[in-house]
C-alpha cells in the first residue's frame, strides 16, 4: 500500500504502573483515532509511544495490537508506520521484521544519538535496518533531541537506497525542509511540529505526524485543508488555536495531559512510564479543562461509541 497523504498521529500508548501495555485500551484508541477522527495513517512506537522507555517485549506488543485493531492490511483505511530504531541495533532489526510481518506499509528509525556517530555509519544503520523490513524507511530526523541533522548532500546519499522513502522531518529548519522538498519532489517528507503544521503544508510536505492529533485531528484536519486551498488567514488561525492548546498541555506535562483529556472518553489511558511523572490532581483538572474547551470548538471530538465496543 502506498502510504497516504495527510494527517498522521504519533500514537499513544497506555501503560500500567508496571510498564505492560494496556492492551484493550491501546486498540480502543486506535479504533478512535481510525473511526472517529478519520485520520490517514498512525506511527506507532516514536516518541509519543514513550518507545525509548519501553522495554522490548512493550514495544513488540505495541505493534501487533495496533495492527491487529487497524484490520486487515487489505483493507485497512489508515497508513501505518512502525518506529523501530534503538540504540541496540539486534532489537532494531528484530523490530524491523515483526512490523513487516504484520502488514505495516513502511518503517522509521530515529536518528542513532548519545554516541557522535559519523555520517557513514547513521547511513549504514539505515540500510540495515530497511534492509531487515524490506519495506519503505522514513528515516526520522529530530536534531533537538539526537544532536544530528543531515545537509541536502547527505539526504542525497541516503536516498541512494531506494527503500529510503523520506523523511519524518521534525525541525525548524524550515529552510532545509523546502530544499529536501525541492530536490526530491519524488520522496515523501512528513512534517513532525504540530506547532509548525501549516507551515510544512506551504512547503509541500507530503503529510504531518504529530502527538496532538490523538485529540485534536479535526483542528489538524482543518488547517491542512484551509493551506490546500490557499487559505492562509484561516489557516493562521486555527493554527493559533492549536498551539495555544499545545502550549497549555505543555506546560502541565504533553504525554500525561493528552492520556488524561483521552480518558474522558471512557477509555482508560493509562500512566506515562517513568521518569515520566503522574499528573496533580489540579493539572488533571486542568487538562480536562483544555479538552472541554476545544470540544466546544469542535477542534475535539468527544465520544464514548469506540469505547462501548
Amino acid at each position: 500500500m502506498k502510504l497516504n497523504p495527510g494527517i498522521y498521529a504519533a500514537q499513544l500508548v497506555p501503560y500500567d504502573e508496571n510498564g505492560r501495555v494496556k492492551e484493550n485500551s491501546l486498540a480502543l484508541m486506535v479504533r478512535r483515532n481510525i473511526e472517529l477522527n478519520a485520520l490517514d495513517g498512525l506511527y506507532i512506537g516514536g516518541s509519543t509511544g514513550e518507545a525509548f522507555l519501553a522495554d522490548a517485549n512493550a514495544r513488540e506488543r505495541t505493534l501487533e495490537i495496533c495492527a491487529e485493531a487497524a484490520g486487515p492490511a487489505s483493507s485497512r483505511k489508515v497508513s501505518l508506520v512502525a518506529q523501530v530504531g534503538s540504540l541496540n541495533i539486534k532489537e532494531a532489526e528484530k523490530l524491523a521484521r515483526l512490523a513487516s510481518s504484520l502488514g505495516y506499509d513502511a518503517v522509521s528509525a530515529v536518528t542513532p544519538y548519545y554516541y557522535k556517530f559519523s555520517f557513514e555509519e547513521t547511513k549504514a544503520y539505515y540500510t540495515r535496518l530497511a534492509s531487515a523490513a524490506g519495506l519503505p524507511m522514513l528515516v526520522y530526523s529530530v536534531p533537538a533531541l539526537t544532536g544530528t541533522s543531515f545537509d541536502i548532500t547527505q539526504s542525497a546519499e541516503l536516498y541512494s537506497n531506494p527503500l529510503v522513502a523520506g523523511f519524518k522531518y521534525t525541525s525548524g529548519d524550515l529552510y532545509t525542509m523546502e530544499r529536501l522538498i525541492t530536490a526530491f519532489p519524488e520522496r515523501l517528507v512528513f512534517s513532525g511540529y504540530d506547532e509548525l503544521l501549516m507551515l510544512g503544508r506551504a512547503l509541500g510536505a507530503y503529510g504531518a505526524i504529530g502527538s496532538t492529533y490523538n485529540l485534536f485531528a479535526p483542528l489538524a484536519h482543518k488547517i491542512w485543508k484551509l493551506m490546500g486551498q490557499g487559505k492562509v488567514s484561516e489557516a493562521r488561525a486555527a493554527q493559533a488555536s492549536l498551539n495555544g492548546a499545545i502550549q497549555e498541555l505543555a506546560a502541565l506535562g504533553l504525554y500525561q495531559a493528552l492520556k488524561e483529556i483521552i480518558s474522558m472518553d471512557g477509555i482508560d489511558a493509562g500512566v506515562c512510564l517513568p521518569p515520566f511523572a503522574p499528573l496533580s490532581d489540579a493539572k488533571k483538572a486542568k487538562a480536562r479543562e483544555i479538552g472541554q474547551n476545544m470540544a466546544r470548538m469542535g477542534y475535539f471530538e468527544r465520544s464514548t461509541r469506540c469505547a462501548e465496543k
